[in-house]
């Protein structure tokens, strides 16, 4: 049983137990194991279950030391960063350690926490420079392994250099007046500097704020478009002039002059300000009746005019604008950044525009036409606070102002610009209360003081096991010693008697004079004894029916193998217990290994049929896996070797045989293996163009390949775990001989595979080899031109 990295849906789970009737009949006793704390609908679903049985409470016992911990907020600051810890009260001091990470996962913060007694929430301000700050991925909790006590930041997290162009003789009162709510709005979250066009492409800042005609442009004009085009992000407003700005670095075209309604002059009313659309980069922040526009800037209707806009007035008119330019960004607001068009500058929604803003100029981030709005998931917690690849029941994120559930676990959704962090922290409530439990309830902790530890047990029976060896060992070879004395006793006996016959009684005084031994019934009571310590030392051991002389001789034949393989490389099949299928394996591979010789520089040695609960699997570069029905099963061992097998770089090809590929079959067939997400290979895959150019992976059928979607970046992105159903062994084979062979002993005779089907599925497996001995190299042959270049020099 582990834990879940999101709330219980505790009203859900009362409402089903008091609609159905049928669950209620069918309950007997109830147990439930939570925490002590209280959570909406928690103690109705405890008093629904206490009316219909029984109910047992176990609930963990409470941390002396820590109590319960949870990071409720994380947020940036012109100095440093400000969390918030949420946590139960207790009476007396409590003391922790905040621990934060790098995206490498290196710990470059350490700040000690002290909880005040008799309180619930406690603030932090830890003072940090800026490139520190930027740099910080995760906040935890030192000794506490739990999803809510790990805080990730996301894009919004890292702060942006801004530049507001001025005129070289705009004065300070000038700019706080007319720039205040501007500057009030990105201040908290990025670094604001005031200058010239000049100066500040010299700085190179992330986003650029221009109003109306920009100040200096006819010099700079070359300048500004180098800088958008290389990733830089250029906000401009209206100005004051009646007349609307340059044609120049727009989104859109605008029309001559303004549009001006609500004044005097004018019979139109204040226009609001519409909900944000799905294609918009504030999708989900809701709009304030309140905010209302009078004068704005009108675009010219555009064929494009609906991609581009951002948010629209009530009569569907454009707000806010944006295009994307090679990297860069080019965003307009039709109204100024004072208060004379619109309200909207001094509005709360202003700063979450901003805040939405500002991760799109990411360093990283280069922009697109399309902005996401469904963010794909990117990387999940689990219960432990630990970061997984996410699995594939997990969907895009919309919003990240839901509670984490098991479709949206915590974690990162979105790419570069757009990652966001959804945390489970902030949800958490209740941790201040204690829940009220039914009075018919059967209470009980749950504690350490409940658990044995089993392990000076282990430790001392392995001793005894040790001790019992021994004794069998020395048994066993005092046996044999009183064996060969009592035979040659005996013999003596016998020359002796003879010799008394011929007159000769020298041997029977030498026999005479040998000492006594044990008697016969002594020696064989010792036998039987070290025959029954030995076999019950066995049995103890675990060793099963296997005696010490086929285990060290099974050992040699292991290690024999292991021998060759390091010394010289070479394929290897999976056993799967059919016979049939292992000698088809074994003909195709040895067709592949032929081949390679010929055509390739891979000069490898003829395969070997491994296990993965007897072999070492480190030595083979690749591994042929088909699947069979009634195959040998893996023990729990051989599923860590091959996990262990494909953590360290180790590539495996699993062939179901049969054209279907579906990955959820894969893992239904391979439980207790890790397979990662799979996808279909694309048509550039390195797979397809290592040495020929295919653009499919050729076999006795045509189902597409599945590879690794999300390659390790330590395995130089290469996939460990290819699977596709195309029978490829059978379409290596050199000879119809081991295919009729095959079809004799199964009754499936394969005689579907042409000569050309035989051609292409020879060199997709000369493909799969090349890419399993090189890996990414022919994905780097994009440098060549630069490197020829070097070398000429």
């Amino acid at each position: 049983m582990q834990p879940h990295p999101w709330g219980p849906q505790y009203p859900t789970l009362a409402s089903q137990i008091a609609e159905r009737q049928d669950i209620t009949n069918a309950i007997t006793s109830a147990i439930l194991i939570t925490d002590n704390t209280d959570a909406p609908g928690k103690a109705d679903l405890a008093n629904e279950l206490s009316a219909v049985a029984p109910l047992f409470v176990l609930h963990a016992a409470s941390d002396v030391e820590n109590g319960t911990l949870v990071i409720s907020a994380l947020t940036r600051t012109k100095i440093g960063l400000t969390t918030t810890l949420h946590h139960d009260p207790q009476a007396h001091l409590r003391h922790t350690v905040l621990i934060a990470r790098d995206a490498q996962g290196q710990i470059i913060v350490r700040h000690p926490a002290t909880l005040a007694e008799n309180t619930t929430r406690t603030s932090l301000d830890i003072p940090l420079p800026g490139d520190i700050a930027n740099a910080i991925q995760t906040v935890g909790l030192a000794n506490i392994d739990s999803a809510a006590a790990l805080f990730q930041t996301g894009a919004k997290w890292q702060q942006r250099t801004v530049g507001i162009v001025v005129s070289s003789g705009d004065g300070p009162v000038l700019l706080s007046d007319r720039y205040f709510f501007l500057d009030r709005a990105i201040s908290p979250y990025a670094s604001v500097t005031y200058g010239t066009l000049a100066s500040l492409l010299a700085q190179s800042p992330d986003i650029l704020v221009a109003t109306g005609t920009i100040p200096g442009l006819g010099s700079q004009q070359g300048a500004l478009a180098r800088w958008i085009d290389n990733g830089g992000m250029l906000v401009r407003f209206a100005g004051d002039s009646p007349n609307s700005p340059d044609d120049r670095f727009l989104p859109v075209t605008l029309r001559l002059g303004n549009r001006d309604f609500g004044g005097s002059m004018s019979w139109e009313r204040p226009k609001h300000v519409l909900e944000f659309s799905d294609n918009s980069p504030f999708f989900g922040v809701s709009v304030p009746d309140e905010i209302t526009v009078t004068r704005q800037l009108l675009a010219e209707p555009d064929p494009d005019i609906v991609e581009k806009t951002w948010a629209r007035l009530t009569d569907g008119t454009p707000l806010i604008t944006s295009i994307s330019r090679n990297a860069g960004r080019i965003v307009l607001f039709h109204v100024t950044p004072w208060a004379d068009w619109s309200n909207l500058p001094m509005s709360g929604l202003f700063v979450q525009i901003w805040q939405r803003l500002l991760p799109l100029a990411s360093p990283d981030h280069r922009a697109s036409p399309q902005i996401q709005t469904l963010l794909p998931p990117q990387s999940i917690l689990d219960g432990f606070g630990h970061s997984h690849q996410p699995d594939p029941t997990v969907l895009a994120l919309q919003t990240e102002n839901d509670m984490p559930d098991p479709r949206h676990p915590p974690g990162i959704y979105g790419q570069n610009g757009q990652a966001v962090a959804h945390n489970l922290g902030p949800y958490l409530t209740g941790l201040d209360t204690p829940i009220v439990w039914p009075d018919q309830a059967r209470i009980q902790t749950l504690s350490d003081s409940n658990q044995t530890d089993l392990a000076t047990f282990c430790v001392f029976a392995a001793f005894c096991l040790f001790l019992l060896d021994t004794l069998i060992t020395i048994l066993t070879g005092a046996s044999s010693r009183f064996q060969g004395y009592y035979r040659g006793r005996k013999m003596a006996k016998s020359l002796a008697k003879t010799d008394q016959n011929n007159g000769m009684g020298k041997h029977q005084t030498n026999a005479n004079a040998a000492p006594d031994m044990p008697s016969r019934s002594t020696l064989k009571n010792l036998i039987i004894l070290g025959v029954v310590l030995g076999n019950t030392a066995l049995v103890l051991a675990g060793f099963g029916s296997i005696s010490p002389a086929q285990a060290q001789a099974q050992d040699d034949s292991n290690s024999g193998k292991n021998f060759q393989a390091a010394l010289h490389p070479r394929l290897a099949y999976m056993q799967t217990g059919v016979a049939a299928i292992d000698r088809l394996s074994r003909a195709g591979l040895s067709g592949l290994t032929e081949t390679l010789r010929k055509r390739t520089a891979a000069d490898l040695a003829a395969p070997v049929m491994i296990n993965p609960q007897t072999d070492d699997l480190s030595f083979y570069p690749l591994i042929y896996w088909p699947l069979a029905e009634g195959q040998n099963l893996l023990s729990p061992y051989g599923s860590e070797q091959l996990n262990r097998y494909l953590a360290n770089g180790g590539m495996i090809l699993i062939d179901s045989r049969d054209r279907e590929v579906e990955p959820a079959r894969l893992r239904r067939l391979l439980e207790g293996v890790e397979i990662p997400t799979l996808a279909r290979a694309p048509r550039d895959h390195i797979v397809f163009r290592s040495f020929y150019l295919l653009d499919q992976a050729y076999g006795r059928f045509d189902a597409p390949l599945w590879v690794d979607a999300r390659p390790d970046p330590r395995l130089d992105g290469v996939a460990s775990v290819l699977f596709g159903g195309n029978d490829w062994a059978a379409s290596w084979v050199k000879t119809r001989l081991e295919l009729e062979e095959y079809g004799a002993a199964t009754r499936n005779p394969i005689d579907d595979i042409t000569p050309r089907q035989h051609e292409l599925a020879l060199r997709f497996g000369v493909n799969l080899v090349i890419y399993a001995l090189t890996g990414s190299y022919k994905g780097d042959q994009v440098h060549l031109p630069a490197i020829l270049e070097r070398l000429g020099r």
